[in-house]
């Protein structure tokens, strides 16, 4: 099967030619009429009712108007971005390939580039960046890359945590990381590594799922319940977990992840992101156009089978979704 523009973003990663020196510098953005078409990873909604949007060049766009209308803001990239997060109202992150990181302070209006590695061989993009505290913000990537800012964005360390290393001492992709509110509880998901030999040589391998007891401060593996790889990880509010993936896989696990039950959805789509109404409704979107609700049920798939990335319920009745087709506004009824 021929991959789509999205799915090869998800799954590779352009090998850029190596450079030991890489100064902080980017390409302004450019200003696209069409950008609100254009491919975008990843959207947030602001307690103010703001969205904000990244993706392809290094675009970033805004609605005040629950997604009606959408206005681009010029940034100090080019960059593919991948993926936000706001710790309130005002100060968020966006990241991306190149480890691109921004930092705004305004809700979006205007972004700061505050780190930067063009031609990193080894862990050319990130992929997913959670604010844990005000000062303390993760972000990782591609082959292990993890990088921790402790100074709210201005100043980044990169970390090779060791315990989630494969037998070999490599590293896969990271693909997703999650806060679970008010506690001290990460969870780390991505791609699937190789976690023991038989005795003939032959490799096992399988899903990487990780918990952290103390704000990232240290990381432990848990037991995957299928051999593949996670694109996502998401905790309700009643503190359950939903871990997704390849081929339609979804887990729940209402231990922190000592145990997992696997939820039936009738789709062998990749899932890319869950979004919670409550507690017993949500939203899953994936490649060639998934859209299912918590009951299984597909709400109007995309005809052109664009992959859909990421979304946000305005309200019970309609979601904001972006991915290859940019901004959809679609309502939560099945036809």
């Amino acid at each position: 099967m021929k991959l789509s523009v999205f799915s090869r973003w998800l799954i590779s990663i352009t090998i850029l030619t190596i450079s030991l020196v890489s100064p902080i510098f980017s390409e302004e953005s450019i200003l696209a009429p069409k950008a609100s078409l254009s491919l975008l990873l990843d959207v947030q909604q602001l307690s103010s009712g703001r969205l904000v949007a990244v993706g392809e060049r290094g675009h970033i766009l805004v609605s005040d108007d629950q997604g009606m209308t959408w206005q681009q803001k010029q940034v100090p990239t080019r960059s593919v971005l991948t993926a936000l997060d706001f710790y309130d109202d005002k100060w968020g992150v966006a990241v991306g390939y190149e480890q691109t990181i921004l930092i705004t302070k305004d809700a979006g209006e205007t972004w700061t580039l505050n780190h930067y590695r063009k031609d990193s061989v080894d862990n050319p993009a990130l992929f997913d960046v959670e604010f844990v505290s005000l000062q303390k913000i993760i972000t990782v990537g591609s082959y292990g890359l993890y990088l921790q800012s402790n100074d709210g964005g201005d100043q980044w360390r990169e970390r090779q945590v060791a315990s989630l290393a494969d037998i070999y001492e490599g590293f896969s992709h990271f693909y997703g990381i999650a806060v679970q509110p008010n506690s001290k509880i990460l969870y780390l998901v991505g791609e699937k590594y190789v976690a023991a030999e038989t005795a003939d040589g032959d490799e096992i391998s399988t899903g990487l799922l990780a918990i952290s007891q103390d704000n990232g401060d240290s990381w432990t593996k848990l037991t995957s319940p299928y051999d593949g790889s996670f694109f996502g990880v998401n905790v309700a509010t009643n503190n359950e977990v939903f871990a997704y993936g390849l081929k339609g896989n979804l887990y729940r696990s209402a231990n922190q992840g000592t145990s997992w039950q696997k939820i039936d959805l009738n789709t062998n789509s990749g899932l890319h992101d869950l979004e919670f109404v409550d507690d017993n409704q949500w939203y899953l979107v994936g490649t060639s156009g998934t859209l299912l609700n918590s009951k299984g049920e597909s709400i109007k798939p995309r005809e052109d089978l664009k992959g859909r990335a990421a979304l946000v319920a305005l309200d019970k009745e309609y979601l904001l979704i972006v991915g290859e087709g940019g901004v959809e506004r679609v309502s939560t009824q099945v036809e």
